[in-house]
């Protein structure tokens, strides 16, 4: 495993962008990796884009911007499908995912198909982890997937692994990971995890897990797993 895709779904992450990418850039050349950033901007609004357009010409960097926002899923797809090395990274742009355990993933000799990381201890505000808990326990019950953190935003596999299981997860365009493991499972994928550090957001904020947004995204979160359950029985 010589060169890295690293997929980077960006969503107004302004302030913490240009630092996320230095960090790995950095690390990557100290490491002597070839690498890429493809960067799947994805309509923002705190003038992102205009930072990815000064910022390109300095990195490694595959722009694959949207002009309308198609939500995290569709970004990260969006990201995989265009990426040009055999092994891709997927993280996300808000500086909680850094190098430190990175080098446990790159020097793993067991045989795998996916690689994702456990985040211990997760540093996360209390209700996002209280949801991502109670969707875990609903996630077991629907797969026995033995994943200690389905929703980890931190995985390595090859393009080929990836661009299988993309046509399942239609159903879970914001329950992402969540479904992506699911479908690991179904279809009997070798899953690796390893424990990484995590931390605090860069910017200290989330626009997506506001609390008056739980409801709806709980419903919608568990249909998409019970109908991508259900598409492996058709």
């Amino acid at each position: 495993m010589k060169n890295i895709s690293v997929v980077l779904p960006v969503f107004n992450e302004k302030k913490s962008l240009t630092y996320v990418i230095d960090t790995w850039h950095q690390f990557f050349l100290e490491k002597d990796i070839i690498h890429e950033f493809v960067i799947c901007e994805d309509g923002s609004t705190d003038g992102t884009k205009e930072m990815i357009i000064e910022i390109k010409n300095q990195y490694p960097i595959s722009d694959q911007s949207s002009e309308q926002r198609l939500g995290y899923g569709s970004g990260v797809t969006r990201g995989i499908q265009a990426s040009k090395y055999e092994y891709i990274l997927c993280i996300d742009s808000d500086g909680q995912c850094m190098p430190n355990s990175f080098m446990q993933f790159y020097d793993c000799e067991e045989d795998f198909d996916i690689i994702i990381g456990n985040r211990n201890p997760r540093k996360d505000p209390k209700l996002r982890i209280v949801y991502s808990k109670l969707l875990k326990i609903f996630h077991d019950y629907l797969f026995n997937s033995k994943i200690s953190d389905p929703s980890c935003p931190y995985v390595l596999a090859k393009k080929e692994v990836y661009l299988q299981l993309i046509p399942k997860l239609s159903f879970v365009k914001e329950a992402y990971w969540w479904g992506f493991i699911g479908a690991s499972v179904m279809y009997k994928k070798k899953i690796v995890q390893f424990d990484i550090e995590h931390f605090v957001r860069y910017d200290g904020s989330s626009v997506v897990y506001k609390f008056s947004k739980m409801p709806g995204i709980i419903l919608r979160n568990l249909a998409g797993l019970i109908k991508l359950k259900k598409s492996f029985n058709e």
